[in-house]
């Protein structure tokens, strides 16, 4: 059994010296490798598949991992770690690579390779990546570390499974098997009122009618963005830019969710004096403020006040989102995955996720956050005053 491996918060996966691979053609290890049987079994497996060392460093991968992600020389990836390999967003935060820096410590892949090695055993666990070759984007996996033994070479086989469509299928399931089936189950109840001519009132009628346009509208802009999410997911979403009314669009979002559910007991000011006109998609603009706004109120208690902002410059306009509470640090090593979610239900997980997609892939801002005991937690979306398709 290997060594037990001690994990430290700074340095989960341990440092460990980098081989000089491919100068090593000649080595009696690296040839029984590529003599054995190994070529011929990853290309056998139906997922990703790396072949690493002890160093956790790439010595193969099959082919299903090359066209998937975009890889035309495996040689390319040879003495690379698994994050180095698929592009993680967070693999050189820290000298050392993939596996030494903040994020590491949350993500599955590092956690079962240390497991794995720690047991000398199979084991398996949900693995949440972000990447970017060239074009932002999440993924929802299933990793699988097992240790492998070639002789005396002791390796580590990692396989990966893309189980993203699993996990949208929940979020579809989530939308419209509660949310909007809840929507328009609300707005049957009132017409079956209506039809039946149970209200005593004009003002009560007018009331509920009001409430059906509002319900309606809901139900459509839900099922709308669910749709545009799917066609942006597959980069297949295009933005209709137009002239946007900034004071106009923050005063709508500020009466939307002060009148929401969600803001029930809660407080939600506009604090913004800004008279600026930007160009780009309203739509989607709308939907990333609503969704900042919503999270934060979710994230309240009642009496407590969320404060909707916003500064400017030449070039951009930046919208914050601000509410009293401050998230835990395994919260923020993990935000904007795609299906991470602070909430318990199955088939969360999309809120900041896409507002990390919409806001940067297509609406080209920069989405951050903050979140500290003295200010509480801050959500910034930064867009340029005039949206271009440059880079589309």
């Amino acid at each position: 059994m290997s060594e037990l491996v001690e994990v430290t918060k700074t340095t989960p996966l341990p440092a460990a010296k980098r081989l000089n691979i491919t100068a090593a053609k000649d080595d009696g290890r690296r040839k029984l490798l590529l003599e054995s049987a190994i070529p011929a079994m990853i290309e056998a497996i139906p997922d990703y598949v790396l072949v690493l060392d002890r160093q956790y460093q790439v010595l193969a991968v099959n082919s299903r991992l090359l066209h998937a992600f975009g890889i035309d020389d495996p040689q390319m990836l040879v003495g690379l770690k698994p994050g180095e390999a698929l592009h993680c967003i967070h693999a050189d935060q820290n000298p050392d690579g993939c596996g030494s820096g903040r994020h590491c410590q949350k993500c599955a892949a590092v956690l079962s390779i240390i497991e794995s090695e720690q047991t000398n055993a199979q084991v398996a666990k949900e693995y949440r990546i972000t990447i970017d070759n060239g074009q932002w984007s999440a993924l929802d996996l299933e990793v699988v570390v097992s240790p492998l033994k070639i002789g005396d070479l002791q390796l580590i086989l990692f396989v990966l499974k893309d189980i993203s469509a699993e996990k949208r299928r929940k979020v579809l399931e989530q939308v419209f098997f509660h949310d909007v089936i809840n929507t328009a189950g609300g707005i049957r109840g009132m017409a079956e009122v209506l039809a039946k001519g149970m209200l005593q009132t004009a003002e009560d009628e007018k009331y509920y009618k009001e409430s059906m346009v509002s319900l309606s509208a809901r139900l459509i802009d839900e099922i709308v963005y669910q749709r545009h999410l799917l066609a942006a997911e597959k980069g297949e979403f295009r933005p209709d830019p137009g002239m946007v009314d900034v004071p106009r669009l923050l005063q709508e979002v500020q009466t939307l969710y002060a009148n929401h559910e969600v803001a029930e007991g809660r407080n939600l000011v506009l604090n913004c004096s800004t008279n600026a006109n930007i160009i780009t998609d309203a739509a989607i603009l709308r939907r990333i403020l609503g969704n900042m706004v919503k999270n934060a109120l979710e994230a309240c208690a009642p009496g407590e006040t969320v404060t909707l902002s916003c500064t400017e410059d030449e070039e951009s306009i930046t919208f914050m989102v601000n509410n009293p509470g401050v998230m835990s640090e395994d919260v923020q090593l993990q935000m904007f995955q795609r299906s991470f979610s602070t909430k318990s239900a199955e088939g969360r997980g999309i809120g900041t996720y896409s507002i990390k997609l919409f806001g940067e892939r297509y609406l080209k801002g920069s989405v951050s956050f903050t979140s500290n005991d003295k200010e509480g937690t801050t959500f910034s979306f930064t867009i340029p005053r005039y949206f271009s398709m440059k880079g589309e």
